[in-house]
């Protein structure tokens, strides 16, 4: 009996689907990785961690790279090459498997840490900040999240709102050095004075301060009035860093106009010169303190590095150099200059 002409339109829509059919099983076929190909990409994983350790970034990428070809759902190495990438200032693509990972997990509070720290060394702040602000909302007890976001809010100048986040993580980690060294920084710019002198002084008695720091506990202690702890502390800092040419005008400072102590203060404006202390406006308050002594030595060593002229005045235009504090007694110090960390599988970097 003949074919009518339905049904051989039929028959023809019915091989195009087992054609088609066919053809996507195929294409699924060639995509499931074997058993053999998926324990040889967890041994590039391995290599990849043991160079990430190493802080070979770049070889470290490459083998999560093998690693991530052989097994695309090893998403372990994918979250450790994002990481290794950033290492190596590969922002962009490391930004792009973060991006891939948050897709596939929204959630996951790693993976928005991770894209927030490669958006942080990518230089691109308010977007680093707000990733990790939306990490913070997700898990407030989450150290690494807790510490990066803070410092970022300290940067951002909202040191109050930092410390405060800080705070409860502090009371859980009374050991912690970088920790306790952030908190101190957030409450000094926070102007909760004797709240940071406590922080600096528990920092001190774990003998994990550095000169910055004792500089600043220094710093807090002039403006309280307290200067035999100033010196004290002000001397400290120039001990453990006689390079630091804002610890050595501050001693200097308070030498000069508290502790009348004229030759131990010239010696200090001195180290401080030396080191390359550069800040002008300081140099002509130094000389505008009512109680100075040594005033027309102190002037002519100021003239000298031509911070100011003959009559006290600024000298010039050159700002100071790079990385150099600008601290007299009394005021603000530097920040530390702290990046924010990353943590997780394979991470080299330090969990708070």
């Amino acid at each position: 009996m003949a074919m009518s002409d339905a049904s051989r339109g039929d028959r023809r829509r019915r091989v195009r689907f087992l054609l088609l059919a066919a053809i996507l099983l195929a294409a699924s076929s060639a995509c499931v990785h074997s058993p053999a190909e998926k324990e040889l990409a967890l041994e590039w994983y391995g290599v990849g961690n043991a160079w990430l350790a190493a802080g070979k970034y770049a070889e470290a990428g490459k083998a999560y790279d093998r690693a991530m070809t052989l097994d695309p759902k090893l998403v372990a190495a994918s979250y450790n090459a994002a990481h290794a990438l950033v290492e190596a200032g590969s922002y962009d693509r490391a930004i792009g498997i973060a991006d891939t990972l948050i897709a596939g997990e929204s959630g996951n509070i790693r993976y928005i840490g991770l894209r927030a720290y490669a958006l942080y060394k990518a230089g691109r702040i308010v977007e680093a900040t707000t990733a990790y602000e939306a990490a913070f909302a997700l898990d407030q007890w989450a150290p690494d999240i807790i510490y990066n976001s803070s410092l970022l809010l300290v940067e951002a100048g909202k040191a109050a709102t930092a410390a405060e986040r800080l705070a409860p993580l502090v009371e859980t980690k009374p050991d912690n050095d970088v920790l306790i060294t952030l908190y101190a920084r957030a409450l000094t710019a926070a102007g909760r004075d004797s709240d940071a002198i406590a922080e600096w002084e528990d920092l001190r008695s774990l003998n994990k301060i550095d000169a910055e720091s004792l500089e600043s506990l220094g710093t807090l202690y002039a403006k309280s009035g307290d200067d035999a702890k100033a010196l004290e502390a002000l001397s400290a800092a120039t001990d453990k860093d006689p390079k630091r040419p804002s610890a050595w005008f501050a001693l200097a400072r308070l030498k000069l106009t508290v502790a009348d102590d004229g030759e131990g203060g010239l010696a200090a404006l001195g180290k401080a010169l030396e080191a390359g202390f550069a800040d002008r406006d300081a140099a002509k308050a130094l000389l505008s303190e009512a109680h100075l002594v040594e005033r027309d030595a102190v002037a002519k060593a100021l003239t000298d590095k031509q911070l100011i002229d003959t009559g006290g005045t600024e000298a010039g235009t050159a700002t100071p150099p790079a990385g150099t504090s600008t601290g007299a007694a009394g005021s603000t110090p530097a920040g530390t200059g702290t990046a924010p960390t990353d943590s997780g599988a394979g991470s080299a970097t330090k969990n708070q």
